[in-house]
């Protein structure tokens, strides 16, 4: 069985990453998706709650499992038993940080590798910051995030 581990702060989850964990879901057994700590950004929500909000959006697929971590991926991926990391890139900016932390991630075990899937087009300027920007200044942001984190970042900014 072929297994992944797609981790980020997904805070919160947009359709972005919805888009790429669907995919996922067809090309892998098994999808887990980590909730884990971003030490450069501040968390707007927790990560009880960014679990929440993804797996509300991800209940429908049956092969993919949201945890919360506070550990480095590679060390979580080990507990997994799983070598297969996922990450979403939206362009090439994004494509040159990931190979960046790809290879740091196969420095600290060289069984890890990386598997990238380009976001779909309709998705691509999505970012989590970006759409809390938007929020911040009460725009409509049920475009870009599932139903129940939308609902929960337009009440924060209420």
């Amino acid at each position: 069985m072929t297994e992944v581990l797609y981790a980020g702060s997904f805070d919160p989850i947009t359709l972005g990453h919805v888009d790429v964990i669907q995919r996922a879901s067809r090309v892998f057994d098994k999808v887990y998706v980590a909730i884990s700590i971003n030490t450069h950004k501040k968390a707007t929500f927790t990560p009880e709650r960014r679990a929440d909000f993804a797996k509300d959006a991800l209940a429908d697929l049956d092969n993919v499992e949201v945890m919360i971590s506070d550990e480095l991926t590679v060390e979580l991926a080990k507990s997994l038993g799983t070598t297969v990391l996922l990450r979403g890139v939206r362009g090439s900016s994004d494509l040159d940080s990931e190979m960046a932390i790809a290879g740091l991630n196969e420095k600290l075990d060289s069984h890890i590798q990386t598997v990238f899937i380009p976001t779909a087009a309709d998705y691509r300027d999505l970012s989590s910051s970006m759409i809390k920007e938007i929020a911040k200044f009460h725009g409509d942001i049920s475009k870009f995030l599932p139903a129940k984190a939308a609902n929960a970042l337009k009440n924060k900014y209420l």
